[in-house]
């Protein structure tokens, strides 16, 4: 097999692994086996290693941003210039202006160099939603030229794919969102009952699905189950409930110890793009799962409940309640099925299949 080096370049902090695209993106670096750096912009100031490239961000704003380009440009192009098989894999959690940015100028720069852009969802269509008529064209436009400019370009799932095809008439590959889970629970020291949401509140598809499960499910729910708390992490919200117990952003360990230990995860998603990898982390430690279609949509799931999917989100509370009613026997069921979902999205066995089929 030729051997590569290989830049990872992401436009927000990888490390610390904070969220489900950090965890996507650091175990994808993690496995990818050739000679590897990682460059990020970060606003946590961090020594340099030899295997990370840390840019510092007073803030995280797109102007900022795009001033720290040229230097982020710079870095990684003094560590391809003496290589004679190169590597750019460009995370897309960010807005496409910088991937697109950083892929001319390595056309230029570097043009023998292998470009790969990872999107970890359809960009334009959150920004449809999302943002401004203007924001949203100039995102379309963007996107298309790098799905088509890219040496390679991925997407997470088959729904993702056929948005392309139909967005753009081009034809990505799947590189499906994957873990790396390495976990054993430990005491639940949560005196509480709880369900648990996993999500920044900043991140506009979590918003509308926070505010939902405070404004409709949970006054709903409490008056079959009033001692159940809902459990949020991932940071954001500074509005204050009741029933809410906010741990904001934790460790990785201690997240899979949270979601273990809840009767449920609730994912009431009505927009977005892409695969949840939290959903995915849930299913492979056996932890009972509700979420929209939307909000599992794109994960291959074995044809057993759990996870439960609805389409109403008007129907939650009274199938929460049951779930909660019936925990230990459908918990049983979740467990016998994590095997499967561990094995499935595999970050070394779905790496490893990528590199073999497309690097070789």
């Amino acid at each position: 097999m030729r051997t590569y080096k290989t830049a990872f370049v992401s436009f927000f902090s990888i490390i610390p692994n904070t969220s489900g695209a950090t965890s996507m993106t650091n175990n994808r670096f993690r496995h990818w086996p050739f000679k590897k750096r990682l460059f990020q912009l970060s606003q946590i100031k961090r020594k340099n290693t030899k295997k990370i490239c840390s840019i510092f961000l007073r803030k995280e704003t797109p102007l900022n941003k795009i001033i720290k380009l040229p230097e982020i440009i710079f870095k990684i192009y003094n560590y391809l210039k003496n290589s004679k098989n190169r590597i750019i894999i460009i995370e897309g959690s960010s807005w496409i202006f910088y991937t697109f940015v950083v892929l001319f100028a390595f056309k230029i720069l570097l043009p023998k160099t292998k470009i790969i852009y990872i999107s970890h969802n359809v960009e334009s269509e959150i920004r449809k939603k999302f943002s401004n008529k203007l924001i949203y064209l100039l995102t379309r436009v963007l996107e298309k030229i790098v799905f088509n400019y890219s040496n390679l370009s991925t997407v997470v799932s088959k729904q993702d794919k056929n948005k392309i095809k139909k967005f753009y008439n081009l034809n990505p590959i799947i590189f499906p969102n994957a873990i790396s889970i390495n976990f054993k629970p430990i005491k639940n020291k949560i005196k509480y009952d709880y369900i648990i949401y996993c999500g920044s509140y900043l991140y506009k598809p979590n918003k509308d699905a926070i505010d939902y499960l405070n404004d409709n499910i949970m006054p709903k729910l409490l008056k079959e189950n009033p001692d159940i708390k809902l459990l949020l992490t991932g940071g954001g919200l500074t509005k204050d409930y009741p029933w809410i117990i906010n741990k904001g952003i934790v460790s990785k360990n201690y997240l899979y110890n949270l979601i273990y230990h809840s009767k449920l995860m609730c994912v009431p998603l009505n927009f977005g793009s892409g695969t949840r990898i939290k959903i995915i982390e849930s299913l492979s430690i056996g932890t009972v799962v509700l979420s929209t279609k939307k909000g599992i949509e794109g994960i291959m799931l074995k044809n057993t409940k759990p996870p439960f999917v609805e389409k109403n989100r008007k129907n939650f509370p009274k199938i929460i309640s049951n779930i909660i009613k019936n925990n230990k026997s459908i918990k049983v069921k979740s467990l016998k099925d994590k095997i499967y979902y561990k094995n499935l999205y595999s970050m070394k066995n779905i790496t490893e299949s990528f590199v073999k089929k497309y690097l070789n």
